[in-house]
């Protein structure tokens, strides 16, 4: 039997939508996983950012903390970076003795801008125990230290106890 020309014809068009539909989810599901990937690295490398902002942070503190034995002196000429902290508080008057200072770091793209990572540190002197202790913790983010809403901000903290 034979069959007429113009169905034959049908049949070659939905054949071509179905392969071109076939290729094409491929092609999205491919991008797809791409931009998942992508994502998670840039995120890895945020992440890495944030964690060696966080140590600068703490190996700034313990030089200026080893340096100024003397609490009133803890942030006389301090500099992290060849840059002054941007906040600093001293003593609280508290017991423990508390010290909270931010620092940026890294380099500086344009003029007038803040350095891309910022470390937020905070140093407890106790002399309460009979015998002396210090902790401090640093917290690392991979944004400038003036950046308190961006979504894509990551942060990593280090303490250290001595």
């Amino acid at each position: 039997m034979i069959f007429p020309k113009k169905n034959q014809e049908g049949f070659v068009a939905l054949f071509t939508v179905l392969i071109t539909s076939v290729v094409l989810a491929m092609a999205i599901g491919i991008a797809s996983l791409s931009l998942k990937e992508i994502v998670l690295s840039s995120t890895a490398s945020d992440g890495n950012k944030a964690f060696y902002a966080a140590d600068s942070g703490i190996e700034c503190a313990l030089y200026w903390e080893r340096a100024n034995q003397i609490p009133t002196s803890l942030f006389s000429g301090m500099r992290c970076n060849n840059l002054l902290p941007l906040e600093q508080d001293g003593p609280t008057g508290s017991d423990p003795e508390v010290y909270t200072f931010s620092i940026p770091f890294g380099e500086v793209q344009d003029a007038g801008d803040l350095p891309p990572l910022c470390a937020d540190v905070k140093i407890e002197r106790d002399f309460r125990t009979g015998s002396f202790s210090t902790r401090i913790e640093s917290k690392g983010s991979n944004v400038p230290c003036d950046d308190t809403t961006n979504p894509k901000k990551v942060e990593r903290s280090i303490r250290v106890t001595y």
